[in-house]
């Protein structure tokens, strides 16, 4: 169908600038028109006045529909981005947790191919054990050059960010590596203090994940990690879902990236386990048995253990907890995570020559339909 051309017409398009009423001509699988288009013969698909938006960008996703990436199995990889699919997700990073190396490189193989999958998160192995949250830390390693060699050998060009805890000995000299083969170094999972995380900052770790999760908290006689990172360049990731960081710290860091003109710096992230989508009961998430209840994903001690949020419900929440224009929301999940990704103009944007990767949302803000590259992907009772 993209082939052959879609004309989506009576949508609302949502810019970074704003919103306006118009259409979308889609061909061979790229944005060909936008605003008012004639393409007569083109099949016509009625938006019936619904936005029309960039496809969602998820930097940090480990599974849902019940799967789990980390179990390095490509049926399991299909149908967790379908699932994500039916949220407005038309690319994310499959996030592989630490575990033994030769378990995550099986992981990283079966990914091979997947449509959607826009290449790795690598959440380990070189965590602090002090900050392990969820995570097992009997698959942590100490940073070296060697470890990091062993576990990327022969998919260099898969792997896109590499979370690591910037204090331990050796862990600076990750990032030149993570550089050499094109990734995006992070910090996550650390104890390190204000001074440590600023010297990684400066370093070339220029992305930090999930934003005052598994780090040490924002205090006014230790700004840690999160002050770091908050008066760095760095891009952010931030899980919205109401548990874990509160809504008025989803306020706190919108205003003061607001005010400082570096709202393209934040991105929404759902870090979702195979119990999004699923029932409350019994799920796995990297190896490890995590219960689902009243829509909190937790080991069974109570440390929370990933989530079950999507990135449409992401979206609205940040609405909501943050007072958001709906095109700076959107941004959240679309341009500013194309950025990190070095995507940006081709996907994440609503523009004439981008891929044709699209949502189309309801007045409330669920999704209606879902195209990836102008193939319609999700559909609730539009078609």
């Amino acid at each position: 169908m993209a082939r052959a051309g879609l004309l989506i017409r009576g949508a609302r398009l949502v810019f970074p600038s704003g919103v306006r009423d118009g259409d979308c001509l889609v061909r061979e699988g790229k944005i060909a028109a936008l605003g008012e288009v004639k393409a007569p013969g083109t099949r016509v698909l009625d938006a019936d006045g619904r936005y029309l938006a960039p496809g969602f960008l998820d930097l940090h996703v480990h599974g849902g529909a019940g799967a789990d990436f980390a179990d390095g199995d490509p049926e399991a990889a299909q149908a967790i981005v379908r699932f994500h699919a039916g949220h407005g997700t038309t690319g994310l990073l499959a996030t592989i947790a630490s575990a033994p190396v030769e378990r995550m490189r099986k992981a990283i193989a079966a990914l091979a191919g997947v449509p959607g999958i826009l290449g790795v998160h690598l959440e380990g192995p070189f965590l602090n054990p002090e900050k392990a949250g969820a995570l097992d830390p009997e698959g942590f390693l100490p940073p070296s050059r060697e470890a990091f060699r062993k576990l990327v050998a022969g998919f260099e060009t898969e792997v896109r960010v590499v979370t690591f805890a910037p204090e331990l000995p050796g862990a600076l000299d990750l990032v030149a590596e993570i550089q050499g083969i094109g990734a995006v170094p992070a910090i996550g999972h650390t104890a390190a203090t204000y001074e440590q995380a600023s010297v990684a900052l400066r370093h070339g770790a220029h992305h930090v994940t999930h934003l005052g999760n598994a780090m040490g908290g924002l205090h006014h006689r230790g700004p840690g990690c999160v002050g770091a990172a908050l008066l760095s360049a760095a891009s952010l990731e931030l899980i919205c879902d109401g548990v874990h960081v509160h809504p008025a710290f989803v306020h706190l860091v919108v205003e003061f990236l607001r005010g400082r003109g570096d709202l393209h710096r934040l991105c929404l992230v759902t870090d979702a386990t195979s119990a999004a989508g699923m029932p409350d009961g019994r799920w796995r998430f990297a190896n490890r048995e995590v219960r689902l209840q009243h829509g909190e994903v937790r080991l069974a001690d109570g440390t929370l253990a990933g989530s079950a949020l999507t990135l449409d419900r992401a979206i609205r929440n940040a609405i909501r907890f943050a007072n958001l224009p709906l095109e700076d929301a959107l941004s959240l999940v679309t341009a500013n995570p194309a950025h990190v990704l070095g995507i940006g103009g081709e996907r994440g944007a609503l523009a004439v020559g981008a891929t044709a990767d699209l949502v189309l949302l309801d007045p409330d803000l669920t999704v209606g339909a879902t195209l990836r590259a102008g193939e319609i992907i999700f559909s609730h009772n539009l078609f």
